[in-house]
């Protein structure tokens, strides 16, 4: 999945200074000094009224706010991040004393190693799949990370899942301390790559955050494996994914990233500067520039320069989901059968896992689509499974306890509006 590519076009605006400047040039998107010895989720800035309202194409959607806060990267080391808050026209807790204010966590799948395409600067032009403003219609805040962190680390799910966790963390502090939401509470949300850097999140919580007593979570095409489902992306459609997910896994280890650069042809067709032009690329633009290109022949070795053991342990690391710890809270995992970017065997495995060690996830496996018809076929579903955590709805059918696995086939209705 991909996140468009106007993300890139603030130079173009009517009235440039009503927009948020591009990360790379904006001074407000800089951690403070002394900033690393504060404890992961520390609210370290906060911007209100972060967006220009009056233009804004998002539904349902009052004020925003953006938050940067300390985090940790896949080293474990010291880290921030930077979430977008977007507050709805109607609350779910407004006029309501002692309410739980519900928070969605979206993860909105970007798919680029540039930083200038995160979602806190391109969400000022509008959403692409509308989940945003459908969330707020239900009276939910909704809390867009931008996950791949300051080096934009597309692929790399460790300090993508910190990152997730710690703007949750930031974003309760800030409801409590600027909103007098004393009982805010979130679930996570995230579709493709979007659901990597949840679904780390919720293994990596229960030991890295566990205070935080998160209601639930619903992650959808997943790819719990990057050494079997990357390769297959070289030669296809989509082989941006393949070139944009190099390039930001390897921001997060500085020994491969020189061993990548040692390796990719210095001229020619395929060469270095061509390999990295995706730097500065949207997901969007780097699918259409890379789509159909052999990858490989970027490398002087082909395809073996990416077999290295350093690498490999190195994706393995990043890239192998379902091994970092087990889930406390509900999850509503779904997953196209005939998913043609990440096979839903891997899947499978992942929610037999956690099954095994006494998870409590509904498993919806449909037989309707591929990976990119899920995104939307889920989406409905995705909802009911908030209402039924937040608001207590029975629209779906979440075990209590333990798990389920259902297969269905399920088409949403073009006709019929998705709330």
């Amino acid at each position: 999945m991909h996140y468009g590519d106007h993300a890139l076009s603030a130079a173009a605006a009517d009235d440039p200074g009503t927009y948020l400047n591009l990360p790379s040039y904006d001074p407000w998107y800089r951690a403070p000094e002394g900033w690393e010895a504060e404890k992961p989720g520390t609210v370290l800035k906060i911007r209100q009224h972060a967006y220009n309202m009056t233009p804004i194409p998002i539904a349902n959607v009052k004020d925003t706010f953006q938050v940067l806060f300390r985090s940790t990267n896949s080293q474990e080391n010291a880290t921030w991040g930077v979430t977008t808050v977007f507050i709805p026209k109607k609350s779910h807790c407004d006029g309501v004393s002692n309410c739980t204010q519900a928070i969605v966590s979206y993860q909105l799948p970007y798919d680029t190693s540039c930083l200038d395409a995160s979602p806190s600067f391109g969400l000022q032009w509008g959403e692409p799949y509308g989940e945003i403003g459908q969330s707020l219609g239900r009276g939910w805040w909704v809390s867009v990370p931008d996950f791949e962190g300051p080096l934009a680390s597309y692929g790399a799910s460790i300090v993508a899942g910190f990152i997730t966790i710690d703007s949750i963390r930031a974003v309760i502090k800030v409801a409590a301390s600027e909103y007098g939401l004393q009982n805010a509470r979130a679930g996570l949300w995230g579709y493709s790559n979007g659901a990597s850097a949840t679904e780390a999140a919720v293994e990596f919580a229960p030991k890295y955050a566990p205070e935080l007593k998160l209601a639930g979570a619903a992650i959808g095409g997943l790819t719990p494996s990057l050494i079997s489902s990357g390769p297959l992306l070289g030669g296809t459609q989509v082989a941006g994914l393949l070139v944009q997910g190099i390039i930001g896994v390897t921001s997060q280890y500085p020994e491969q990233r020189k061993y990548i650069v040692s390796r990719l042809k210095p001229e020619g067709p395929y060469n270095a500067t061509e390999f990295f032009w995706a730097s500065y690329m949207s997901g969007w633009q780097s699918l259409l520039y890379y789509s159909y290109v052999n990858v490989f022949e970027y490398f002087i070795g082909g395809k073996a320069d990416l077999e290295t053991p350093e690498l490999s342990a190195m994706f393995l690391r990043e890239g192998t989901l379902g091994y970092f710890g087990l889930p406390n809270t509900t999850i509503f995992m779904y997953h196209a059968i005939e998913d043609d970017m990440t096979p839903i065997e891997e899947t499978d495995g992942v929610v037999k896992r956690f099954c095994d060690q006494g998870a409590n996830i509904l498993y919806h496996r449909n037989q309707w689509g591929g990976h990119n018809d899920e995104l939307t076929n889920g989406r409905q579903r995705s909802l009911d499974f908030f209402g039924h955590i937040f608001d207590g709805t029975t629209v779906l059918d979440v075990p209590a306890t333990g798990c389920q696995t259902v297969d269905l086939k399920f088409m949403q209705d073009p006709s019929k509006p998705i709330a």
